[in-house]
């Protein structure tokens, strides 16, 4: 049995005189090879399943530039090998702001060592920081609060001027709430946080503005009991690296009864740092008052955690990619094949 040329274009004779209708011949997306036997009915029948072949195979699915869910990060995952960096603290620390002046700093150039590379997730980005722009109406810049309990995942590549080095993150966006109900209750912490065991990067932010204040005390101990309740719950343990980040450092720097090792390091590190692999701190303002801003500048800070993002750790856990879907959402992700 031989093979003919034929076409799923009504009209095209290329069956019967090998010409092509478009001019095309082997490079005509609508030519197959057919049998030279067939009868009308079955060439009508193939002329139909490759014109659904053809529909199929030429749709684009298209990035809407918004945040994602955990349930779509494999979107990104699937094009690229991403570094997740998981962004934890209370309510209005600082979390939503960091992630805005990030982006802010990269459309201004501010960061000199590293160039923005790229995002599926820029329309998220922008949103941020849209209340920190004049286009806002508002006179004083500020960030909507994150209100949803699940996560929301922003995506960025960054490129290293350097080295040439460009990676991709997947950056968490995680309410306050969630922290809170996770602090309350191990169930609620394996529950809303137990993906958190698969970060590259661990963040947990302290508001400084609590800090300067009459809530000093109980921002410490908020911070002391979350960590506490992760290592019960094996959310942390003796290989995660904890960066602590001290917010809004503009409001702290200047006060003369605030020292940041007695007050703050000495505190955790007394009782966790047996306990975890390393814990690093960080000053930062992300976004100054205006009244601070000629003695911080915005973004103080975020270059250094940049670079630590950016330096490489043949070590880390890879990010999760989707599995079955399950009850316990920590169940529905598992760890790239060379992951930890």
């Amino acid at each position: 049995m031989s093979e003919v040329k034929a076409c799923s274009q009504e009209g095209c004779e290329i069956r019967k005189d090998g010409k092509c209708l478009e001019g095309l011949d082997s490079e005509c997306p609508h030519f197959y090879w057919d049998d030279d036997n067939e009868d009308e009915e079955d060439i009508s029948v193939k002329s139909e399943e490759a014109s659904i072949i053809n529909k199929v195979t030429n749709k684009i699915n298209v990035f809407k530039g918004s945040e994602l869910g955990l349930d779509e990060i494999s979107s990104v995952t699937q094009r690229y090998e991403c570094d997740s960096v998981i962004i934890l603290g209370d309510l209005d620390c600082g979390k939503t702001t960091l992630l805005a002046t990030i982006f802010d700093l990269f459309q201004i150039g501010q960061f000199k060592k590293y160039l923005f590379a790229g995002s599926l997730t820029q329309k998220g980005f922008e949103i941020r920081s849209h209340l920190s722009r004049s286009a806002s109406g508002v006179t004083k810049a500020d960030t909507e609060r994150t209100k949803a309990l699940d996560f929301r995942i922003l995506h960025i590549s960054i490129k290293d001027l350097e080295t040439s080095l460009k990676k991709h993150f997947l950056l968490s966006d995680i309410s306050g709430e969630t922290i809170q109900l996770a602090r309350g209750s191990g169930a609620a912490m394996k529950e809303q946080l137990g993906v958190v065991k698969l970060a590259n990067h661990l963040i947990y932010i302290i508001d400084g503005e609590k800090l300067a204040g009459s809530e000093r005390a109980a921002a410490i101990q908020d911070a002391l009991v979350f960590i506490q309740v992760a290592i019960d719950n094996k959310i942390f343990d003796d290989k995660t690296v904890l960066n602590v980040l001290v917010s809004k450092w503009d409001l702290l720097q200047e006060l003369t009864n605030f020292n940041l090792y007695d007050i703050v390091e000495s505190k955790i590190n007394g009782r966790f740092l047996t306990k975890l692999k390393e814990i690093k701190y960080r000053r930062i303002a992300s976004r100054p008052e205006e009244e601070n801003s000629t003695a911080v500048d915005l973004g103080f800070g975020l270059q250094d955690l940049i670079t630590d993002f950016m330096t490489e750790n043949k070590s880390q856990k890879k990010i999760p990619i989707r599995v079955q879907p399950s009850d316990r959402f920590i169940n529905n992700y598992k760890v790239n094949e060379n992951g930890k």
